[in-house]
Parts: C-alpha cells; structure tokens; sequence
C-alpha cells in the first residue's frame, strides 16, 4: 500500500515544526489571494501552481514523481481518473494520516489537519471553478447572482470563499475521519472523490444559477451606472430599484465589505458598546438562512418611499438618515416599520445572548436595537450614493 511505502518518511517528517513552516506557508498564499478568498467574489480566479503545491510535498519529503509512480503500481486506483490519482491529492491524505496517528493532542491534531485539507481544497476550487465556467464569469451577473441565492446554498450564509471552503472541509473531515487514519489505497482514492464531487456539487449548482441569470439578463450594474433603463436591465420603476439597492447593500454586508465606520457612527449618544454591537451584527449574518437580512433592508427602503413622499434618489441624501431616525422614534402603524421593529426584535432575542455573552435587560436591549437600526440606515444610505 501507498501508506506503507511512505510510513517512515512520514513520521519522521510530518512533526509539530514542519507543520508550523507549512502553516505559515498556507497563510502566505492565503494573504496574497485574499482580494478573492477572503471575499465572495466568484467572478475572479486564483492560480495554484507547483510552488504552491510543493508545501505539501515538502512537508512529507515526497515528490510529485514518487507518490505518481506508486498510485501507477497501486490496484485499487483508476489512474485514467484525474481526481481520484492526483498525486497532491494523496500526499496530503497521507499527511493528514500521519497527524491522527500521532502523539499530539486531539486538538492539535484537528487543527493541523483540517489546515491542510482546507489548503487541498484551494486547488479543487480552482480546478472545478475553470471548468464550471469557461470564462472568467461577468462581476455584475455573479454579484446578482450571490445575492439572490435561496436557503439552500450553503455559500448564501458564509462570509467568504475561504469560509465556505473551510465549512465544506469540516464536514467531509468529520464524516472521513476513520478513513484518514486506516488509509488504505482504497481510502486514498475515495477521500480524494468525496472532497472534490463535495466542491463540485455546490459550485455546478452556482453555476447554473449564473448563466440562466445571465441568458435572462439580471445583473448588478457596477456603482457608476445610471438608473436609465437602457443601462439596468432591472430597472423599470420603483420597485425594481429597491430591489436592486437591497441586493446591493445585501451583498455587502454578506461579503463583509462595508465601511465599519458606519457601525461606530450608529452608537453615537449611546451606552452601545461598539464590540457588542459587532458581535450581534455577525450573529444575524451568520444565521441568515431565511433571507431576513435582506427583507429588513427591502422593508426599511419600502418605508421611506411609501412615507416620506420623496423620491427614490432622496435615499442617497441626508433626509433619508433624517427621517428614519425619526420613524424608528415614533409609535407608527405603517406595516413596513411594524415589520421592520419586529424582525430586530427577534434578532436581539436571539442572539443577544450567544457566545457565552450575558443577558441583557429591557434597556439595553432598546439601545443595541436602535444601534443597529441606525447601521443598517447609514449603509443603505451610503449604497444609495455609490449606484
């Protein structure tokens, strides 16, 4: 077997310091791809070439040449399959093997592993990337495209591409974990199959979601079009405008690129602490599985319009903070703002007191839940400006 062909070079070399230099090497790539890993950009591609593949090697002191000739020798590999005799593929497999069984504790054991599975994982997303799209896909149409997700896509409720690769690792760590350690030829190939058709499954159905989006023409403009509707395919009246601020904003707070000055801005004259009130935004764009993120923007925006008598442009300016901040003080009726105060209710009950936070009291509550309310306004505000 392969495991046994490499046992003693990879106990020798698979120990606590080489896999900090490897950890430290993961970080680095990490780093210089994080315009892209560390936001939900689809649009764009990373590289993962031998260099970044011989982090790997060179933690186990194996070639690329050495593990290819033996999955040739092995029975139990296809070798006309690219996936399942990936030699990179199985060089970490085999990593992850010799860190389970070893003497370090089980922590340390799950974090090194999953560190490497993760960093296997680049170069499946990548691959299944280039071959789910064929071009580097359209920023406007995979914008819309991220924004307008249902439940069901797992990405929908992560903050990065690096999360969402990171959360598919933990999954399919946790469900191969006694493969890893018995590592039979078998395995090897099989764990590899499982990681990569795991990818590939939630990025195929991402891509279908993107060119019927892109045969039906829905997309995001980029923040210097105009409104016209030659230049927004969206855009025939109000109610698409509103849909498509709300998408906006909507995406931004999903890939964690909105300005967090807005986020001090929203406790001024208050008790608010701003890390608290961090924590409680992260909390609801977490566990946003039904979309309600969204519908709280739509809901607020829907308000203004309805109310106030302005037009939609006004959102962009002052009056928009203005009169929202009023609206919130007052005992109105109108559906939208009754919504609107029941969704943040039902936020800070929830999640107020998670994380080992404390409970909080009627009055507190009150201050975190206009806080909030007052980001959410700045930042539609602001989104406003930039379309």
């Amino acid at each position: 077997m392969i495991r046994d062909f490499f046992a003693a070079r990879l106990a020798q070399n698979v120990t606590p310091p080489r896999l900090k230099e490897a950890s430290l090497a993961i970080q680095k790539y990490i780093d210089y791809n994080s315009n892209i890993l560390l936001t939900l950009d689809m649009s764009k591609r990373y590289s993962f070439a031998d260099k970044d593949r011989a982090v790997i090697y060179n933690l186990a002191d194996i070639t690329e040449d050495e593990m290819e000739q033996q999955i040739k020798l092995s029975k139990d590999i296809y070798n006309n399959n690219k996936v399942q005799s990936n030699p990179y593929y199985a060089t970490t497999t085999l990593c992850v093997h010799q860190i389970l069984k070893s003497n370090m504790s089980q922590k340390d054991k799950d974090v090194n592993a999953m560190r490497l599975l993760t960093y296997m994982s680049f170069m499946m997303y990548t691959s299944i990337h280039k071959g789910s799209f064929k071009y580097a896909p359209n920023k406007e149409i995979m914008d819309y495209t991220i924004s307008h997700l249902d439940k069901s896509f797992r990405i929908h409720s992560m903050p990065s591409i690096l999360a969402f690769l990171e959360d598919n690792t933990r999954t399919a760590y946790e469900t191969y974990k006694n493969r890893f350690i018995r590592c039979t030829d078998v395995d090897i190939k099989d764990i590899s199959d499982a990681f990569f058709t795991r990818i590939k499954g939630k990025i195929v159905k991402i891509a279908r979601a993107f060119y019927k989006n892109w045969e039906e023409g829905r997309y995001l403009n980029a923040d210097s079009d105009s409104f016209s509707e030659e230049d927004y395919h969206e855009m025939d009246n109000n109610s698409y405008a509103i849909e498509r601020l709300a998408s906006k904003v909507n995406l931004k707070l999903i890939d964690r690129r909105f300005d967090r000055r807005f986020l001090k801005y929203s406790i001024t004259s208050s008790d608010t602490s701003l890390q608290k009130l961090s924590n409680l935004l992260e909390d609801v764009l977490q566990n946003d599985d039904t979309n309600t993120v969204k519908k709280f923007i739509t809901t607020l925006i829907e308000y203004y319009l309805l109310t106030s008598g302005k037009d939609y442009e006004y959102i962009a300016k002052g009056d928009f903070i203005t009169y929202m901040k009023s609206a919130y003080a007052s005992n109105t009726t109108v559906p939208q703002m009754v919504l609107a105060k029941s969704i943040m209710d039902d936020w800070v009950d929830e999640h107020m007191v998670t994380s080992g936070r404390s409970r909080y009291g009627k009055t507190a509550k009150a201050g975190y839940k206009k806080s909030l309310y007052m980001f959410f306004i700045f930042i539609i505000n602001q989104e406003a400006k930039n379309v």
